[in-house]
């Protein structure tokens, strides 16, 4: 038999190399499941297509597949090629950021503004007719207004207004400097984005599908077989896909470009701010609320205590385990309980 203590001291060393193992190998896989995920998320591909034209990647390759090319040349106007790389924001060849106003080209500035407004008790009525009024008296119109809650002057409770309003570009300054004359200006902001170049670039890729469509219909004119018709009406039909997105998106540039969009919050003097969406909850529930989300957060405390708890519970389980096995195998000797002392015959 070995000695008892080289015996002990052998199984406290593999308890211990095998506690040095399993934390090893927790914290590995906290931090391989970490990078895997890091990973993951940088090798996911970035599309390449341009924007607005999705779903047309398909039709345009078969197109060229099967379709013979336009003319050369055709694709050329206004000194503008076909392959150029595209200005427009994340396109092909784009430089990721705004495109750079073309030399000559009509301007077009998108222009957005917000505006809070104070009026006198029971006027907030008032004040959106009379921004309505200021609106069509400069060509423009009024996209949307909204009114909640009652006048003061009828209760305790007060008024608010969100009118939203477009008007020429070029008006929008005149627009709005005339708010003062309604009401009491508190807050002001006002942004503008320049979009000549999207707006240009789009004019020109117009304008080369065009040119395309047109040489594709002549050559379907002199097509002598079914399978070249039916091959030409295909990619006649993949560029007029083309051309239809294209005019949908020069569409939006024309018209955020041409009227100016001001949103105003009107709000009677004195009053809070204008409830958001989430304001008119009562106090119940505000507090019913409050309750769940702290009760989220206590078991989300829990799980997270699991991870160690479950560690500890699973090394404290194999340490017993090799101590009975040990003691079972006769590795750990057991000492023998004390004899009984003798009973005593006389006091029996």
């Amino acid at each position: 038999m070995p000695d008892p203590r080289r015996r002990r001291r052998l199984i406290l060393g593999a308890g211990a190399l095998l506690v040095v193992i399993l934390g090893v190998g927790f914290i590995a896989a906290g931090t391989d499941g970490a990078g895997t995920n890091s990973a993951d998320t940088a090798a996911v591909p970035m599309p390449a297509s341009e924007p607005g034209t999705p779903g047309e990647m398909g039709t345009s390759a078969d197109s060229s597949a099967s379709a013979p090319s336009p003319a050369p040349g055709a694709a050329r106007e206004d000194g503008i090629a076909a392959g150029a790389p595209s200005t427009v924001p994340g396109g092909p060849g784009g430089t990721g950021g705004e495109p750079a106003r073309p030399a000559g080209a009509q301007p077009r500035i998108v222009r957005n503004g917000t505006a809070t407004l104070s009026v006198p008790a029971g006027a907030v009525d008032k004040a959106v007719q009379d921004l309505s009024a200021a609106a069509r008296g400069l060509a423009g119109y009024t996209e949307s207004s909204e009114v909640s809650g009652t006048p003061s002057t009828t209760d305790d409770g007060s008024q608010y207004a969100t009118v939203t309003l477009r008007v020429p570009s070029e008006s929008f300054d005149e627009l709005r400097s005339g708010l003062s004359r309604i009401g009491t200006v508190s807050a002001s902001t006002m942004s503008s984005r320049d979009v000549t170049g999207e707006y240009v670039d789009l004019e020109a890729r117009k304008r080369a599908l065009e040119a395309s469509r047109t040489a594709y219909t002549t050559l379907l004119s002199n097509a002598t077989t079914v399978g070249e018709t039916l091959s030409v009406q295909q990619a006649i039909d993949g560029v007029q896909i083309q051309i239809e997105q294209i005019e949908g998106q020069r569409m939006v540039l024309a018209d955020a470009s041409d009227l100016a969009t001001l949103t105003v919050q009107i709000a009677e003097d004195g009053a809070d701010p204008a409830p958001g969406p989430d304001d008119d909850d009562s106090g119940l529930v505000a507090a019913a609320r409050t309750s769940w989300n702290r009760f989220v957060r206590g078991i989300e405390e829990i799980i997270a205590l699991l991870g160690p708890l479950a560690l500890v519970g699973l090394v404290a389980a194999c340490v017993y385990g090799a101590v009975r096995i040990a003691r079972r195998w006769g590795w750990i000797p057991t000492t023998p309980a004390p004899p009984a002392p003798p009973r005593d015959s006389a006091g029996s």
